[in-house]
This record gives structure tokens, sequence and C-alpha cells, in this order.
């Protein structure tokens, strides 16, 4: 295979990155003004770090640097940092995030041992005085993290690569064949990577990644999953400000994109003639769309309520609560009889379904779960999981578990049975990362 000269090829990138960059300024200064102050910490973002920061780098023991893109990411970098505070708990540690949203995230992690940035862009420059300042020990690269300037930076400063939980789509795995030329050299350059499934570790050989660096390890979006509530009985209060504590029968449609809300809302309509204990909550991704929901709502002729005003008068056993509020979807799962996994139906990707698996619930999905495929078939072949091509057979599966409590019951055991065999992956992931960093503090030291 036909490969650029390492020279030429940083010279191309460095020259369209800084050109791409250089275009697309106008709207990232924008993006940038929306979400945070224009100038907070936006050093971090060129490797010029706050006097904080610069002294907690001068402590003669290297730290590892974790980089984790956004919330999701942070959420396992959260996973990860546990389990190896957990076998060696001075270790110190560097969390950099991309986004506000992921730094808010990763806030409460911070302490003596731990510190946290922006990563620094992908500039020649500013991934070169990152570097320097930062002198890790250890890089670990979150999911799908992959720049090259940092990896030439970390290979030219014998710093070993590690790309965790990785999993790689068929779209990427073709994108990644089409420029393998361009591709594969920077591709080489993780000295370990650790994927989350038999199909990945295929994919990510195929696509050009040293096959001797592959390993098969799991998904710690299991251990995610499975941290600890924040309010534990969040569900239970909803349902009884609700009025929903006498043996109705909920059905949760957690996260759901445009459209899904008023196809659950008239299959439920239909079903209440069968069923007339079934209440419906739905969840939206997006809270801003409230109000578009309600209007197509209307039309529906259900009683609908918001959870905003539950507990402002007595509770009135509405038809169907719209969720116009943040941050409860996690524990409302715990009390959901049934569970629809939004974006699966309408919308492309689909979304996680782990969290209602790990409190039992009967979960059903639409067709659309491409970014959750490996754990789809691992739900599938335990019967922990049921999906449904169309809008019809959305409503006669639902019709099928409202009728029959055992089976409901049956499918939310199996959910949580197969939630609870795949826990671990943090803890597999730290014995493995703590030998590679002992490993490169002992090379430091020689």
């Amino acid at each position: 295979m036909t490969t650029i000269p390492e020279p030429l090829l940083k010279i191309g990138y460095n020259l369209l990155f800084s050109t791409g960059f250089a275009l697309t300024w106008p709207y990232l200064t924008y993006l940038i003004w929306r979400r945070q102050p224009f100038w907070e910490r936006l050093g971090e973002r060129l490797g010029h770090y706050p006097p904080e920061i610069k002294d907690w780098l001068k402590h003669p023991e290297r730290p590892v640097w974790i980089h984790a893109v956004s919330v999701g990411e942070v959420l396992l970098a959260r996973v990860l940092i546990r389990e190896l505070r957990a076998r060696r708990p001075q270790l110190r540690i560097l969390l950099t995030m991309g986004t506000p949203t992921g730094r808010r995230v990763a806030e409460p992690l911070m302490d003596e041992r731990t510190q946290l940035a922006y990563v620094p862009t992908d500039f020649y420059y500013s991934m070169m005085r990152a570097f320097r300042r930062i002198r890790p020990s250890v890089l670990i690269l979150i999911e799908n993290e992959i720049w090259p300037n940092m990896l030439w930076r970390a290979r030219k400063m014998k710093i070993p690569v590690c790309l965790v939980n990785s999993r790689l789509s068929r779209r990427n795995r073709r994108l990644f064949r089409l420029a393998r030329t361009f591709v594969r050299p920077v591709l080489q350059l993780f000295d370990w990577i650790g994927v989350q499934s038999p199909e990945d570790m295929k994919r990510f050989a195929i696509a050009g990644f040293p096959e001797d660096h592959l390993h098969l390890m799991g998904s710690m979006k299991y251990d995610v999953a499975n941290l600890a509530s924040d309010e534990p009985g969040k569900g239970r209060e909803v349902r009884k400000l609700a009025g929903w504590n006498r043996g109705q029968i909920v059905l949760l449609g957690g996260s759901t994109h445009p459209g899904e809300e008023l196809i659950l809302a008239e299959i439920a309509k239909e079903l209440r003639v069968r069923h007339p204990q079934l209440r419906l909550m739905l969840v939206p991704r997006h809270v801003e769309r409230t109000g578009g929901i309600l209007n197509e709502l209307s039309a529906t002729g259900l009683k609908v309520a918001k959870r905003s005003q539950l507990g402002v008068g007595e509770a009135t056993d509405p038809d169907l609560l719209l969720v116009d509020t943040t941050g409860e979807l996690r524990d409302l799962y715990a009390t959901a009889d049934l569970v629809f996994i939004g974006k699966t139906l309408t919308g492309t990707g689909g979304q996680n379904f782990l969290e209602p698996a790990r409190y039992g619930r009967a979960i059903v999905a639409g067709p659309h779960m491409e970014n959750f495929m490996s754990l789809r078939r691992e739900f599938e072949t335990e019967a922990a999981i049921r999906v449904a091509a169309t809008r019809e057979e959305l409503s006669r599966e639902f019709d099928t578990l409202l009728a029959d409590e055992s089976a409901r019951e049956d499918l939310g055991r199996n959910a949580e049975r197969c939630f609870r065999e795949h826990l671990g992956a943090g803890g597999r992931y730290a014995e493995v990362l703590l030998e590679i960093i002992q490993k490169a503090e002992s090379r430091g030291r020689a």
C-alpha cells in the first residue's frame, strides 16, 4: 500500500487544518460566544494555562492525561478514574475536555490529585506547548478522539497513547478505508486500543488500525449506567405527584425525538380502550421543544400535564405527563413499567437503553439503533429487548406486554440480568492501563 512520507503528511495536515480553522473562525467564535464568555479559558485551547494549573503541573510526578471530549465521554472518564483511584489512590490525573457542558459534568472530579482543562486545539504550536507543560506519563483518549498533531507530539516525546472504550461504525470504517493513504500512518501511532465488541475488532483492523494493538475489553457504558443515582426516590415522587400511585401502568418514552411524541400519544390513546390503566410519560431529548410538542398533543384529546406544574395543586391523574424539566430521566426510568427508547422510530442512531435495563424495565425500541448495534445484539440474544420495525409493530408489542404482566416482567428481568453480566469493563481497563502507566513511569526514571 502506498503511504505518504510523514514529513509531507504533517505539512499537508497542518496547512489544511489551519486553512479550515481560518475559514470557519466566524462560526466558531459565534459558538464560543453562545456557550461561554468569549475569553473564558480560551488560552487553554492554545496550550496556555492559568497559574493554578501551571503550579499543579510543577509536581515532580508526571500526570496521566485523559481526554474526554464532551458529556458522554466525561461520564466514561468518571468510571475510569474511579477504578484507577481504587487501585492507586495517589495517581495524578489531568482530565481535558472540549465543551463547556463536558467541563461542568467533570467539575465534581476536581481535587488535589485531579485537575481539569480544555483540550488544546490541534495546531502544531498549541500541542507543542501543551505537551511541554503537561509532561504526561501516558495519554489516554476516550472513544474515538484522533488528532494527528496530538499523536505525533506524543510519539516524539515517547509517551504511550491508549484509546479506550472505542467503537467504529460501518460508515466510519468506510471513511477510514477511503482515506487510508492519509489516515493509516496516523492510526499506527496508537500503542494500545481497547474496543467494545468483536465486530469492532474486525472493523478497526479493516480500517487500518494496528491489529496487534487491538484488545477486546467490552463497554464501559454499562458501568456509566450503573453509577449511583443522585435522587433515587425521584421517580416514585413524580408518580405520586401525578396521582399515578393507584395501580396505573406507566409507559415512558425516553429521549424522544420529533414525531415520536405524537406517535406514542396516538398509540396510547388507542390502547387505553383495552388497557384503561395505561398512562404515558414523555421525556423529550430537547426540552426546548416543549411548546411545539404541546401543540401536537392538543389534537389527540388526551389530558396532558407538564412535569413543572406537578405539586402546584391536587394530583389530577393525567393521561399523559410531558416532562419539561432536565436531568430527571435516569431516575424516572426506575419507576416506569414499560419503556420506549427514543430516536429509534423517527430518528436515526438511537439512544442508550442501559439505564432502564439497570432497573429491570421492559424495553421496546424502533428499528434505528445504529449507534448501539453491539448492545442491541447482546440484548436480543438474551431476549432482553423487543424491536419493532414500524408504528403498527410498536403498537402490537405494547399491546402484548400490557396484556401479559408476566411477559413484561420476564423482559425486564432479562434486561437486568444482561446488564449485570456485562458490568466491569472499567475495572478491566484500569488493570491494563495501570500496567502501561507503571512501565512508562519506570522508563522515565531510568
